[in-house]
């Protein structure tokens, strides 16, 4: 697929040229590219292959019910660029987990009241996330919801509520809930960066 941007020539066009090339308008884009291949009726779809139309049925599905509400739409409609519609970014969000950007554990040190604070990046935003802090083996000490620090939900907080005295050996098991409700769960080691 090639783009034309500020090409006297092909600025505007669209449609079939013979029968290998397609122009079409996308934003401020005029794209090339090969004319679409008629699908094979009869190939076998790998269990892989599957999961990802069953994956993208369902982020195709989430656009098109978050498009139909104008508050979300005005959402998702305020991140698109110029190449973008509502929709698109809507089914990008659907497909794109959040990370966890940076975990600040310095201030916990075991005690009730010490506090953890981490940076989320998400498409749209992280609505909830859940806190479990573990022992080495795996067994939880303690768990509950963080609270956001902004409007944006981009830095969240989660205050201790029990002692846990080796706390150098914590792991922190993160979920978190996005706009499209898809659930991802981050698992990180006490003092471990998670600056990209």
């Amino acid at each position: 697929m090639a783009k034309s941007k500020d090409n006297v020539v092909m600025q505007g066009a669209s449609g079939k040229v013979g029968r290998n090339l397609v122009f079409r308008q996308k934003g401020d884009q005029t794209i090339i590219a090969k004319r679409p291949r008629a699908a094979a009726v009869d190939r076998p779809v790998s269990e892989k292959q599957l999961k990802v139309q069953n994956r993208f049925l369902d982020a195709s599905l989430y656009a098109k019910k978050a498009i139909k509400d104008e508050e979300i739409k005005a959402a998702y409609a305020a991140k698109a660029n110029i190449n973008q519609s509502a929709y698109n970014v809507a089914f990008k969000d659907y497909f794109a987990a959040p990370q966890v950007r940076r975990l600040n554990d310095i201030n916990y040190k075991g005690a009730v009241g010490d506090e953890l604070n981490f940076l989320i990046k998400d498409i749209m935003k992280v609505t909830e996330i859940n806190i479990e802090i573990l022992d080495q083996s795996e067994v939880l000490i303690e768990s509950g919801l963080a609270v956001p620090l902004d409007a944006d939900n981009v830095e969240w907080s989660y205050t201790a509520t029990v002692a846990n005295a080796d706390y150098e050996n914590a792991i922190y098991r993160i979920t978190m809930l996005d706009t499209p409700k898809n659930i991802t769960t981050v698992i990180k080691a006490y003092g471990e960066d998670m600056e990209p």
